[in-house]
């Protein structure tokens, strides 16, 4: 549920900013939300575990980039990596390149097969165009597919008609160093409208870490939207972005000619996408929409080369069968080439290109008036997963007009990485008499399996008044084929160096299990609170009946999460948002923290917004993250930051 009580909406020219004691929660959780469904509902009305993060919420917050943002989502899990790079989760599996969550922007999946997971120092968009980003924790393969398995994050921006008239801003601060972005919104012909943007930043490497000088970042982006709305009522979007940019790190690959080098650079991010959607209402019982896009992505550094180019098309109808029923179905068709190489990476297949082909049925049924049951699966076929099935059977009881019961069973698939299947992957070296010294190798397997993940979930939403309400979700997951590795015997190679292999095998099960709480209170017409708590177990045995805490044998996950954020609105246009954040260790190499971030604003009129925001206020510097290879030089502390923003709208 969004918790600010605070929104921004309308076109820029005619913006302003609604007083907090005019909305409500029962504002709130009337909310459109379509990421449980893939249709417009309340967000009262799902039957699943789903918060919802407001334009209101993201400006309030004094967040810099997406990640951050995410904080404030009960039950996930973030944790910055170092400067440039974060580990993103929900409900267990963290790791700098979680590989069970499934991230979009407007519907365009961000997710990347090559290895499962997301590069999040390319994930991007004007913040301020943002409408909303709805996070969904728990398995949506039914609707959207393979590796929606833990959750969905889809990123929602504004329609271009409420982003007329132009925006300036500007930021800074010692440790984000520089950051400056602009937007200009117009109109054209009959009911069309569109908007232009460009943004650049460049932050300077962490001070503090073991390696200080490893994670600078430095990204310029430019993206355009477009909507219109034909006389028949037929409405058409098309919108793009390009991005260059920098993020130095220390690499994890290994040079097998130069094992002991220094490892320090620079990778140059590149990609681009265009987008394409068109709905049509036939009537008050259908409506139709077609999407496609096509988005590349580029990486390169000394270690490896990136790249992918991947061509979608997705259809669906949403359909009303009498009084009782209310479906959605679709297909989608996913082509994608892709290249890797590099010193110490090696992809060893028949093919680069890949081809996925899927469809999918959900129906919801309104039992009586105030019990609805959907039932609904998706059939994804690969060339090499074959068909893979992912049903759902969800119920929901309106047991009065303010209290909502919810359960859910629901089976998700995670498909294995091209690097997991295909990839020949050196990451360590250590001296063996010879040379070059020896190598640790990674072998992917061809022939592992899709891992499958059977949910259990039952939540309970109480509007306990206009100003309170209260959110809980327990949940059971059963994980089955997981994937882990397997060393075998050492060999010498031809030129007469040590290697010691690892293979990846599905030879690990498990089970995760854990609760969400969420409370939020306006306690006064100026001042709301929200207060969030997550408990996680995540538990894994390995074939000989060995019990480990995650697939890699290291704790990814903080058991316990408790947050408390404040919003206050103060006398002559200023607000005050403060957010606490404990987060429990992270197996014996994180331990414990509690994080502080406020932000202070002002807006001297209706056109002008100055802020000034600090993030750890509590700390010097922490540690959120532990690296699973071991390799500690390729974290680096959390530091205290503060930063100043002018924002002027015209």
């Amino acid at each position: 549920m969004a918790l600010s009580l605070t929104l921004i909406g309308g076109a820029l020219h005619a913006q302003e900013k609604r007083d907090l004691a005019s909305l409500s929660v029962d504002d709130l959780m009337n909310v459109e939300v379509t990421s449980v469904s893939r249709k417009e509902q309340k967000l009262a009305d799902t039957a699943a575990a789903v918060f919802v993060i407001t334009q209101d919420d993201i400006r309030r917050s004094g967040a810099t980039s997406i990640p951050e943002i995410l904080r404030m989502v009960p039950g996930l899990d973030v944790a910055r990596v170092n400067g440039n790079s974060w580990a993103v989760s929900a409900r267990g599996s963290n790791g700098q390149f979680a590989n069970k969550l499934l991230v979009m922007i407007d519907g365009r999946s961000v997710y990347t097969p090559l290895f499962s997971g997301v590069f999040w120092d390319v994930q991007d968009t004007l913040l301020e165009d943002i409408d909303r980003i709805e996070v969904i924790r728990g398995p949506g393969g039914t609707l959207w597919g393979a590796n929606a398995v833990n959750g969905i994050i889809n990123i929602i921006t504004k329609h271009s008609i409420d982003t007329q008239g132009a925006l300036l801003t500007l930021g800074g601060g010692a440790a984000d160093g520089p950051s400056a972005a602009g937007r200009y919104g117009g109109s054209f012909g009959h009911n069309g409208y569109y908007r232009v943007f460009g943004k650049t930043f460049d932050r300077p490497p962490s001070v503090g870490g073991a390696h200080p000088t490893e994670d600078a970042w430095s990204v310029g982006r430019a993206g355009f939207r477009a909507d219109w709305a034909s006389r028949a009522g037929d409405n058409f979007t098309a919108q793009g972005d390009i991005y260059r940019g920098t993020s130095a790190t220390l690499g994890v690959l290994i040079d097998p000619a130069n094992p002991f080098a220094d490892r320090s650079f620079s990778t140059r991010l590149s990609g681009d996408d265009l987008q394409f959607r068109w709905t049509a209402i036939q009537s008050s019982r259908s409506d139709t929409t077609l999407q496609a896009y096509v988005d590349d992505t580029a990486r390169a550094d000394p270690g490896v080369v990136l790249g992918r180019r991947t061509l979608d098309v997705d259809f669906q109808n949403h359909l009303k069968l009498g009084s009782r029923n209310d479906a959605v179905w679709g297909a989608e068709y996913r082509h994608s080439n892709d290249r890797a190489a590099g010193p110490g990476f090696q992809l060893v297949r028949d093919s680069s290109v890949a081809t996925l082909v899927s469809a999918f049925v959900q129906d919801e049924i309104q039992v009586v008036r105030r019990f609805h049951v959907t039932i609904g699966t998706k059939l994804e076929y690969d060339p090499v997963s074959h068909v893979q099935l992912q049903p759902t059977l969800r119920l929901l009881f309106k047991a009065s007009e303010r209290q909502t019961i919810w359960a859910a069973v629901t089976s998700a698939v995670r498909t294995p990485a091209e690097t997991e299947r295909y990839g020949r992957i050196t990451v360590g070296a250590f001296p063996d008499g010879t040379e070059n010294g020896g190598l640790l190798v990674v072998y992917g397997n061809p022939a592992l399996k899709p891992e499958r993940v059977e949910s259990f979930e039952a939540g309970y939403r109480w509007q306990i008044s206009p100003n309170m309400g209260f959110d809980a979700t327990a949940f059971h997951n059963q994980m089955r084929r997981l994937l882990g590795a397997e060393q075998a015997d050492p060999f010498v190679d031809s030129s007469g160096r040590m290697i010691i292999p690892v293979g990846i095998e599905n030879n690990l099960h498990g089970y995760a299990h854990g609760a969400e709480f969420l409370l939020t209170d306006a306690l006064t017409p100026n001042w709301n609170l929200a207060l969030g708590y997550s408990l996680l177990q995540v538990t894994t045995i390995d074939d000989e009946g060995l019990r480990s805490s995650a697939e890699t044998g290291k704790v990814t996950n903080p058991r316990s999460q408790l947050q408390l954020r404040s919003s206050f609105q103060l006398p002559k246009q200023i607000e005050l948002d403060s957010s606490a954040y404990y987060v429990g260790r992270v197996g014996s190499d994180v331990r414990a923290f509690l994080r502080l971030d406020a932000q202070l604003s002002w807006h001297p009129t209706t056109r002008w917004e100055l802020s000034i925001s600090g993030q750890n206020l509590l700390h010097e510097r922490h540690d959120e993250f532990a690296s699973v290879t071991g390799q500690s030089e390729l974290v680096t502390p959390v530091q205290r930051t503060v930063n100043g923003k002018v924002t002027w709208r015209f």
